[in-house]
């Protein structure tokens, strides 16, 4: 069984949908992460539609991000908290335009959130790794995922030493970081994710939960066990996160 737990199924239109879905026989679990309230609103939907796909909440740090927003998110959580699976995507973003210290308010409210409503939380960062693991020093009793974390093996030696779980791309298959970053963490803490339709393994198609085949093969590969045993490891950590029975 296969589980990606990073993925944004609101991106796709209705018919790539269907097509993904049915190439998606061995997924079982499909964590659509949001990006804003409209995208929170959508996933909604798409979970309520299709038993395997799951819902995640948040606040990407995007260019829009206001102040406001996450008072509306707090009222959509709370509304909806037996829809939701997880916090996510949240996080911080120095390539994006909005304003620093903004985002960084508003991840740390949404740490809380999570807190609040005993969630995971999935975690974005570019090129604000050191700041994410700062501030994640104050929440080591939370489950945290580090969604394709980019950042330097010092970040990721304190990342582990705090619990975080790291969800690997299916890029690793042409990406000496991820191979890397298996190897130095421990395999209990390892999940996988496509960030569909980005990310794809494949140069020339677009990213789809039941390319996940791909990193479990790698995984496979780089841990010199069986393809079973991989898949047995990613089921058992991703069901303890998520507190899925």
């Amino acid at each position: 069984m296969i589980y990606d737990v990073h993925a944004h199924m609101d991106f796709f239109n209705k018919e790539e949908l269907k097509s993904i879905l049915d190439n998606s026989k061995e997924v079982v679990l499909i964590i659509s992460n949001s990006v804003n309230i409209k995208s929170c609103e959508k996933n909604l939907e798409l979970s309520k539609k299709y038993a395997k796909i799951k819902l995640a909440t948040g606040l990407y740090p995007e260019d829009t991000l206001k102040k406001s927003d996450f008072g509306k998110l707090k009222d959509f959580v709370k509304n909806n908290r037996p829809n939701i699976i997880a916090i996510g995507e949240v996080g911080l973003d120095k390539t994006e335009k909005a304003d620093f210290e903004l985002q960084k308010n508003i991840f740390i409210q949404e740490l809380g959130l999570a807190n609040r409503f005993n969630l995971p939380s999935i975690i974005h960062t570019r090129k604000a790794e050191k700041e994410i693991i700062d501030i994640l020093e104050n929440y080591k009793n939370q489950k945290i995922i580090l969604h394709c974390f980019s950042g330097n093996f010092k970040l990721i030696k304190r990342a582990i030493e705090l619990g975080c779980y790291f969800s690997i791309p299916s890029i690793i298959v042409r990406s000496e970081h991820f191979q890397r970053l298996v190897v130095e963490v421990p395999r209990d803490k390892i999940l996988t994710e496509t960030d569909s339709p980005l990310l794809s393994p494949y140069k020339d198609k677009s990213n789809q939960p039941a390319y996940i085949s791909e990193t479990i093969r790698k995984l496979a590969e780089i841990w010199k066990i069986s393809e079973k045993e991989v898949e047995n490891q990613i089921e058992k950590n991703t069901k303890y996160v998520f507190s899925i029975k």
